[in-house]
């Protein structure tokens, strides 16, 4: 049977077991040489008080009865003060146990503190833990190196992101530029032609906006953060979408109060649109997407609720990763890069946020972005 619970305290219940052991191994002992002891005592002779003139008498052996009474009552005095003393000792010796093994194990808790402050940004910050050459600063060490492995994957991953993303926009610019002139130039193509150009000049948008979604991602970190944003940007985000609701009936209901909190404007505005904007594409003809902000205490709730199919529960946090897409299919007749929702995360942890989708009070989806009113916003990191 395995004992569950944390370490400290498995250490000290098998250390309690042994010295419990040990003590209940000691304490027979101790009585089985006591009554041996004892018995003997009874059995020796005792000699009548005599006159040195007079002739010595012979020994006179104590009868059973005047022996008997006094030894079991000292017999059981005895063992009742053994093992109270053995239960004295283990309880005692257990408290001592306990604190002992959370001093030594004060480093891993140590360690454990640091480890679960680590982010993606400060993988390359070392964990401090006091060199003793013990297990736990080689443990310290083997994250460090960990870490240390991880970040550089993560930095070559973003050069390569933002690398590329800069070698694509000279070529799709191009692309686009050719497109439109021949456009211009051909004013009656052919119906297969006009098809064909109609095709790239899509997916040239595509790709323009999938490029334009990793250059956001990799350039965060040199956005200012500290401008006066007004959460009325809300309903100039919600006009800027009317026009894709439009010809499928889609409602747009805002409830915003007017107040302002610290952050960047663009990158917000990018976060609340793709927000918005998503709930519109997957709600049904007719429905309504509903934008509400609240402040509590020292945060900004906006909720972007629709009345689409939903997101099934195991999917909810995947949904926010690069190019995931619940349904492929019927996103990719939606449009967009896969991106938008992993932009907004992003957006909302540069700025101390965080954002999170949950099913919606009558069906659908409800996306829910907290961000700091005026708290303190983490410094970006150190490139």
């Amino acid at each position: 049977m395995k004992i569950r619970g944390s370490l400290r305290l498995r250490v000290t219940l098998v250390c309690t077991a042994l010295l419990a052991l040990c003590c209940l191994l000691l304490t027979l002992t101790n009585n089985f040489s006591a009554m041996h002891l004892a018995d003997a005592i009874q059995a020796t002779p005792v000699f009548p008080a005599q006159d040195m003139e007079a002739e010595p008498s012979p020994a006179l052996p104590m009868t059973d009865l005047e022996l008997s009474q006094p030894a079991v009552q000292a017999r059981q005095s005895f063992h009742i003060q053994s093992l109270l003393a053995m239960a004295a000792i283990v309880v005692a010796g257990s408290v001592l146990i306990y604190w002992g093994v959370g001093k030594a194990l004060a480093p891993l808790h140590e360690l454990t503190r640091q480890i679960r402050k680590r982010t993606a940004d400060d993988l390359d910050r070392p964990v401090d833990i006091p060199n003793h050459g013990d297990e736990v600063w080689e443990l310290a060490c083997s994250f460090n190196q960990m870490s240390e492995r991880l970040n550089q994957v993560f930095v070559m991953q973003k050069n390569f992101s933002h690398n590329a993303a800069h070698e694509f926009r000279t070529p799709l610019a191009i692309m686009k530029t050719r497109l439109g002139l021949y456009r211009k130039k051909v004013h009656a193509p052919p119906p297969e032609t006009a098809e064909l150009v109609g095709i790239l000049e899509g997916e040239v948008d595509r790709l323009s906006s999938l490029v334009g979604d990793l250059l956001d991602l990799t350039n965060l970190e040199d956005a200012p953060r500290q401008e006066p944003v007004v959460v009325e940007l809300l309903r100039s985000v919600a006009d800027e979408v009317r026009p894709l609701a439009g010809p499928r009936q889609v409602a747009v209901a805002v409830d915003v109060p007017g107040c302002t909190l610290r952050g960047n404007r663009q990158l917000l505005h990018r976060a609340l649109f793709n927000l918005v904007e998503n709930a519109v594409k997957y709600s049904p003809t007719g429905g309504t997407v509903e934008v509400l902000a609240r402040q509590t205490g020292g945060l900004i709730q906006i909720q972007v609720t629709d009345q689409g199919p939903g997101i099934p529960e195991e999917c909810r946090q995947q949904i926010f990763e690069p190019f995931f897409r619940v349904d492929r299919a019927r996103s990719r007749r939606q449009g967009g890069t896969g991106l938008g929702l992993a932009l907004v995360r992003a957006i909302a942890q540069f700025h101390g946020g965080s954002v999170r989708a949950e099913p919606g009070p009558n069906g659908g989806s409800r996306f829910v972005l907290e961000l700091p009113l005026r708290a303190t916003i983490p410094k970006a990191p150190d490139p």
